[in-house]
């Protein structure tokens, strides 16, 4: 054998089980439920059925989400300096997994006040309590990703299964519950009801993963000094990640918003109830689901910022097409553009949070603070799902609108108009706005990664 100098090619990680990828994908089932349900029901809950105004409800959805830019970030500094026998991410599955079940079941089981203003305190406080629960566990979950493997391509696959759940779960919240709202008689009781159900799925997906999560192994870095300022404001000098996290908080406002606006447009433009609310957004939501998988390929094939932008010109095109629909229109019509609208939206459910992944292992000082660059991510994506709502609240205000369910037949036409501009232009144009941001995003080697192997 020849003596000389020589390399040793490290080999790559061994893929993770499908058996592991399911267990942990699971948990994604209860958070996506969680963050969808609210985005559906809860403006047009406190609208329609406790009588509060249209902005003031809008509010109550947006506070306690606000909130969330504060305690997201901090909940991930202690996720990354924890050490348990669990682990250092797994005890707050736990303890988030049954603190927001228990909350949600509550929020939408208003007791009956004399003032609607009452009614706004209540939903506002138990959805700030329900949110906070989210946060410690979704935080240190979302986190986990990027200590499952160093390889780009992986850390796809991974997100590609958690999405997948993520996915499953946005169908139940928001094509599910308004059906089981429906189902239990609408109102109160049927809002009462569909919590139970709702709540006790959230739990068992979240519990699951907390119980799934013990078989798979994390690499965990070493606790960096510092306080927690310190690392929030290494976190935001991150041009990469501030980029990317702008670019998917107006994607998020856009989507948010339309699908506030779904239930009205439901109602008021098509005369229709919860019944269309559940098959307008199974259709979008089952084909954002179905699509998760071939965006995944294409991502590892083309390049995840290519394909994201071919996803975002789909939704461009979809939300924009929905302003030309009107009540004569076949509904066909408003399926077609949904399921549209669906395709591209499940490349934003996955896409981005790769991109992140990227942004995580490209930061030579990021490691040890996973946790505090996920808690600011995810407080972007909960800051998108709360302006939605409020953005469709105030156009709805500032149109005439009349809160209460027995206003359906007299609305004035701005109304209708600001339901419709709602539902479609302003997302459209806040998707258009995305693609320049989409721009400004662009982290060191680019462009090669789809043309790593595993």
């Amino acid at each position: 054998m020849a003596h000389g100098s020589f390399s040793v090619i490290p080999r790559s990680p061994a893929p993770l089980s499908s058996k592991k990828l399911l267990g942990f994908g699971l948990g994604s089932l209860g958070t996506g439920i969680f963050s969808t349900t609210p985005g559906v029901l809860l403006l047009y809950f406190l609208t329609d059925t406790l009588g509060v105004p249209a902005a003031l409800a809008g509010l109550a959805v947006f506070l306690p989400k606000a909130w969330d830019v504060i305690a997201d970030p901090v909940m991930g500094f202690i996720s990354d300096r924890t050490r348990s026998r669990f682990g250092r991410r797994r005890p707050y599955l736990l303890a988030g997994a049954i603190g927001m079940a228990v909350t949600y079941v509550f929020l939408f089981t208003v007791p009956v006040f004399e003032s609607p203003i009452t009614s706004f305190w209540y939903v506002m406080i138990l959805f700030a309590l329900s949110a906070t629960a989210y946060t410690v566990f979704a935080i240190p979950y979302v986190s986990m990703p990027a200590e499952m493997s160093a390889d780009s391509n992986e850390r796809t696959r991974i997100l590609a299964y958690r999405m997948s759940f993520a996915m499953a779960g946005a169908i139940i919240g928001s094509a599910g519950a308004p059906g089981l709202v429906h189902a239990f008689g609408g109102g109160r009781h049927g809002y009462a009801g569909m919590s139970i159900v709702v709540g006790a799925v959230c739990a068992a997906a979240m519990l699951s993963a907390f119980i799934a999560t013990r078989q798979v192994r994390l690499t965990e870095s070493i606790i960096v000094a510092g306080g927690i300022g310190q690392h929030l404001a290494h976190t935001l000098r991150n041009r990469h990640f501030r980029a990317l996290a702008l670019v998917y908080l107006v994607q998020i406002v856009g989507i948010g918003t339309l699908i506030a606006a779904a239930p009205y447009y439901a109602s008021r433009i098509l005369h229709d109830g919860e019944g269309l609310v559940s098959k307008m957004l199974l259709i979008m939501m089952g084909v954002a689901t179905l699509s998760i998988s071939a965006w995944n390929s294409l991502a590892l094939r083309y390049g995840k910022k290519l394909s994201y932008y071919l996803a975002i010109v789909l939704l461009i095109v979809s939300t924009a097409g929905l302003w030309l629909l009107s009540p004569t229109t076949p509904i066909g019509c408003l399926y077609a553009l949904l399921a549209l609208t669906g395709l591209g939206f499940g490349a934003q459910q996955v896409l981005p949070f790769a991109m992140l992944t990227d942004v995580i292992h490209a930061d030579p000082g990021g490691a040890g603070r996973e946790g505090v660059t996920t808690g600011f991510w995810v407080a972007a994506e909960k800051l998108g799902l709360a302006l939605g709502p409020l953005l469709a609240g105030i156009i709805l205000q500032a149109g005439g609108f009349h809160e209460g369910s027995a206003s359906a037949a007299v609305q004035p036409q701005s109304a209708l108009i600001a339901i419709r501009v709602a539902f479609s232009l302003v997302p459209a144009a806040l998707l258009l706005a995305s693609v320049w941001l989409l721009t400004r995003y662009r982290l060191p080697g680019e462009g090669e990664d789809h043309r790593r192997s595993h």
